[in-house]
């Protein structure tokens, strides 16, 4: 399947300008997560040629395909709402994809029964769309975008209107289908969860810009902003308010100022932070051991998660979330002193704007 590049790619509105550079390898899956409105949809719009854009290109295995129609571009794309027509059973839906191929209708039905039969739904073409479920529906609008033999698809949200236990069955099914056809494919989603656990590559988007695009790990694990380490909830960030004798102090905390644990030349000014993984705090009644960091934190409160616990906790007056074994979480209204071991301490710069609130 071929690669896809989008080069500088924009679109201007008075309220928002939207401009990313992305590279999906051929094969590969990119999520790209963020909160509503930042530009996610527009931007696969814009990508299959359903939208103009005011800049930039968009490249199908080295060639440039902007200047094309979304029908010659040789890209798919999967609705939130599965956008079938509801006159037409399940197989007349993907047939429709078939059209104008010099195929009889006899050849179209059968090829979109082998179609529905690939993404699980063998026997179901001529069952009526009203009677689907909203999973059997979302297999049906994927069968009927790769009767079109697309070399790229784009997923669109494809599972927001599903209740959370068919969500997580059908994105792991629409992850393994990805796989089996060997489709190169960008999946647009608000659901952080959902992002992390189907990406190859992950780029989070804000204000119409990517803001950091890497594996899942390597977002979750080294975020480069603290906005957008709020964003994932990968771990608190803790506001700097000065530092002295090789060490960074917070409202109720103080860490090792290591080398390697800051951008080279990021000044430590008022706003940059702390930030270390969420599991990586561990209750420490005695003073934090050389070269470890150390905060005083009150437990607000506790939320059963089942093997753990995510407890809210105020540092200072910010207000961050850690998670415990369930065995030693700490009560609510309680406060204790907490460790973090120095590999897990990382400075982050300070942010031009917080990421919008989920």
């Amino acid at each position: 399947m071929p690669s896809l590049e989008l080069d500088a790619l924009t679109k201007t509105w008075p309220e928002l300008t939207i401009r990313a550079s992305l590279t999906v390898p051929d094969g590969s899956l990119l999520v790209i997560a963020g909160p509503s409105g930042c530009g996610k949809s527009t931007l696969l719009r814009m990508t299959a040629g359903l939208l103009d854009a005011d800049g930039g290109r968009v490249l199908v295995g080295g060639s440039d395909v902007s200047g094309r129609s979304p029908k010659e571009r040789g890209i798919g794309m999967v609705f939130q709402d599965a956008a079938l027509f509801p006159h037409l059973d399940a197989g007349g839906n993907v047939a429709y994809g078939l059209w104008g191929r010099g195929r009889s209708k006899r050849e179209r039905l059968a090829e979109a029964d082998r179609l529905l039969a690939s993404v699980g739904l063998e026997g179901f073409g001529r069952r009526r769309i009203d009677s689907l479920s909203g999973g059997e529906r979302q297999r049906v609008a994927l069968a009927r975008t790769l009767a079109i033999q697309p070399g790229i698809v784009l997923f669109d949200e494809p599972l927001s209107s599903l209740d959370p236990a068919l969500r997580k069955r059908l994105r792991q099914d629409i992850r393994d289908e990805q796989r089996r056809f060997g489709l190169t494919a960008v999946y647009v989603t608000h659901d952080l969860e959902e992002a992390l656990a189907v990406a190859d590559k992950l780029a989070v988007m804000d204000a119409g810009a990517i803001l950091q695009c890497g594996t899942p790990s390597e977002l979750w694990e080294r975020p480069d902003s603290a906005g957008l380490a709020r964003f994932l909830g990968s771990g608190p960030c803790l506001p700097i308010v000065g530092h002295e004798s090789g060490r960074v102090l917070t409202a109720d905390g103080n860490f090792p100022l290591a080398s390697a644990s800051a951008p080279e030349g990021m000044p430590l000014a008022d706003g940059a932070y702390v930030f270390f993984g969420r599991g990586d705090a561990v209750l420490s009644d005695a003073p934090a051991v050389a070269g470890s960091g150390c905060f005083t934190a009150r437990c607000m409160r506790a939320d059963y998660a089942g093997d753990s616990v995510d407890c809210h906790m105020l540092s200072g007056d910010i207000l961050c979330t850690l998670r415990f074994p369930a065995a030693r979480s700490p009560k609510p209204g309680s406060s204790a002193r907490y460790a973090v071991p120095a590999e897990n301490i990382r400075l982050l710069p300070k942010d031009d704007a917080d990421l919008q609130s989920r």
